[in-house]
């Protein structure tokens, strides 16, 4: 017979095959229906000799001897009243025949309406009583291995008894408390009064032919016993109940046990409902019979993977489940859903359970989102493998590292080939920008430079407060247009990750060989200084080639024999605006750019005459006329270098 595992049919079930299975009396269970013996204990065994196999494949008229229909019209008066005793010849398996008394009831087990009885062999008349003899011996032993307390209540004359174990059940020597039924009611706790006076009414009232409740006993130190009393109604020749006898067992510690377990239940239930991770229960058709998680859909409890998800995900997932109740083992599995515009990922742990419900065996499944944890791995990965190449590259450029054999392997590490022309885009990200302003400039870089290298076949890495991308390309020629495509592309991912982020990209021109990777950096930061002394650099690209000549001022800018040169053409007005707080050189500057004083005196917004008079006041600080072509180009070359001095500096 299949063993109820249902959590609140637990304790209900110990108590049933307590009494069944260890019970020396012999008992047998059929199907009211058919006849189909169910059950047997190990009494029913002894006594008619057949194995548990050859009982269970049995029905009950293979023992009884009486005409199938006047057993089943037993069955039929058993099922309407509730409980009948009957006297039955029995067949043996070894062929005797047997007079037994039997007690039966009906009972509901699994679904199935039951007959559940108790045979007492009757056989030789001058033994019957020995046998009763016996039989109350038996039941002795039985009410004393229970520590069950008997009770009998006489509905006619109201009186009642209780034998020495039930006034022990509750603190008492057989002589400290009366059978009186006051004395009895008075110590029922009050909440349950209700519930005994209306299954005694049901009774009475042959709505019950048996008594069940579980209620409390005051016990003699003053607390209160919960005790389970049963009993059974006993009628007279017209059917009028005049008698109910019973018994009570204590079961304060079964109620504590329930308790406990429940309110152990209720702590995992709300843990479960805490936690971020779903939890679910599902059996062995993938259906969710209980949901768990703050993030948990209730509305899944009681659908099927297959009402859920996909039916290449659901097969797959209902084939996790079944494996890991067949082999008893844990399984783990990642799964990747498709959450609108981007992709999850998620962790399913599948364990087995050691329960069944509805005769379906279950599992216990746990779901992790593991997108972030799967992002930090991978981004921990990136970065480690940025910081070589950045460290590679970085060394290169400063001297540390020559291009030799091991640098060439290396190359094919991480995927360079650096025999090939290419150019160098230089990104700037000023510290004014958002992005250095957050708690982890480094973090948020890095991820810049792994969505360019994502999205790219460029080689990037992390050059200080910059980030380089060297481009490989097959030709040396006409590659201006193609670098500046590439370096659109490579602003807007950038965009696409903060459009907030003011960037700066400077462009080398093509470079192959020994040392391109060299002329091709500094190409791009030459750039990039460039755009910064011509007052450009507002986020825009810039290509070495429209430097002009810029391209001869950087490569010789910070040599000592050019601070010479700007102190010579410009030291005595720089030292003059810093003495007396003039912009005078910002002027010049003005004046130089500007074919006449009047397109110079609108755009510093001063009158002209005052720019006439400004223009004088240099030139005298200055020595030179400022008329002359040449002495004009010297000193822009000047405040170029100075410029370019200053950002050096800074």
């Amino acid at each position: 017979m299949t063993r109820i595992i249902d959590k609140k049919e637990y304790c209900k079930v110990q108590k049933y095959e307590q009494f069944f299975f260890e019970s020396p009396a012999v008992m047998i269970s059929f199907n009211s229906d058919n006849g189909d013996i169910v059950d047997i204990n190990q009494a029913a065994i002894d006594y008619y000799g057949y194995s548990t196999d050859e009982f269970l494949s049995m029905k009950i008229s293979d023992i009884n001897i009486a005409e199938q229909s006047f057993i089943f019209e037993c069955i039929r008066d058993i099922k309407m009243s509730g409980k009948r005793i009957f006297h039955f010849k029995h067949r043996l398996r070894n062929g005797e025949v047997r007079d037994v008394e039997v007690f039966s009831g009906v009972i509901t087990f699994e679904g199935q309406n039951l007959i559940n009885s108790i045979i007492v062999d009757v056989t030789l008349k001058l033994r019957i009583e020995k046998d009763l003899e016996i039989s109350r011996e038996r039941l002795a032993q039985v009410i004393e291995a229970t520590r069950a307390g008997i009770w009998e209540y006489n509905i006619i004359d109201k009186t009642n008894y209780i034998d020495k174990q039930w006034k022990a059940i509750i603190g008492y020597e057989d002589q400290e408390l009366s059978s009186v039924s006051e004395e009895c009611q008075s110590r029922l706790h009050p909440e349950d009064i209700p519930r005994i006076n209306h299954a005694i009414q049901q009774c009475e009232e042959h709505k019950s032919s048996h008594y069940d409740v579980e209620h409390r006993l005051r016990h003699k130190d003053g607390t209160y016993r919960w005790v389970k009393a049963t009993g059974i109604v006993i009628y007279n020749e017209k059917k009028e109940p005049i008698r109910t006898v019973g018994a009570i067992i204590d079961i304060t510690r079964i109620k504590e046990t329930e308790e406990r377990i429940l309110e152990s239940e209720n702590k995992l239930k709300d843990f479960a409902q805490a936690i971020p991770d779903v939890s679910a229960i599902v059996d062995e058709d993938g259906r969710y019979i209980e949901v768990f998680g703050i993030n948990a859909d209730k509305s899944m409890k009681g659908q099927t993977f297959h009402q859920r998800f996909p039916k290449e995900l659901a097969d797959s997932m209902l084939e996790d489940i079944r494996q890991a109740i067949l082999t008893g083992e844990t399984r783990s599995m990642i799964r990747e859903l498709d959450m609108g515009s981007v992709k999850r990922y998620f962790e399913g742990r599948t364990a087995p359970m050691n329960y069944r419900l509805n005769g379906k065996r279950t599992a216990a499944l746990v779901v992790s989102d593991i997108t972030e944890r799967l992002q930090v791995d991978q981004m921990l990965k990136f970065t480690y493998e940025l910081q070589r190449k950045s460290d590679f590259i970085n060394d290169i450029l400063s001297g540390n590292l020559a291009y030799n054999d091991i640098t060439i392997t290396m190359d094919k590490d991480f995927k360079m080939d650096l025999s090939l022309p290419l150019y160098c885009c230089l990104i700037r990200i000023d510290e004014a920008n958002e992005i250095l302003k957050l708690n982890y400039p480094q973090n948020q870089k890095n991820k810049i430079i792994h969505a360019i290298s994502t999205r790219t076949s460029y080689i990037v890495w992390d050059n200080k407060d910059k980030i380089g991308v060297l481009c490989e390309t097959g030709d040396t020629h006409d590659t201006w247009e193609q670098s500046m495509k590439v370096a659109s592309e490579i602003k807007k991912i950038i965009s696409d990750f903060n459009p907030d982020l003011v960037v700066s990209i400077g462009i080398s021109d093509t470079h192959s060989g020994s040392g391109s990777i060299e002329k091709s950096y500094q190409e791009a930061w030459n750039t990039l200084i460039s755009a910064q002394c011509q007052d450009q650099d507002d986020g825009r690209i810039y290509h070495y080639r429209d430097m002009g000549i810029f391209q001869i001022l950087a490569s010789i800018y910070g040599k000592e024999y050019t601070s010479d040169f700007v102190q010579k053409m410009i030291g005595p007005l720089v030292a003059y605006d810093s003495k007396k707080g003039t912009d005078f050189l910002i002027t010049l500057e003005e004046v130089l750019k500007n074919s006449n004083l009047k397109d110079s005196a609108n755009k510093l917004f001063i009158h002209q005459k005052t720019l006439v008079f400004r223009k004088q006041r240099i030139e005298k600080i200055l020595g030179v006329s400022l008329d002359n072509f040449d002495t004009r180009l010297s000193i822009s070359a000047a405040i170029k270098l100075h410029k370019l001095n200053n950002i050096k500096r800074s």
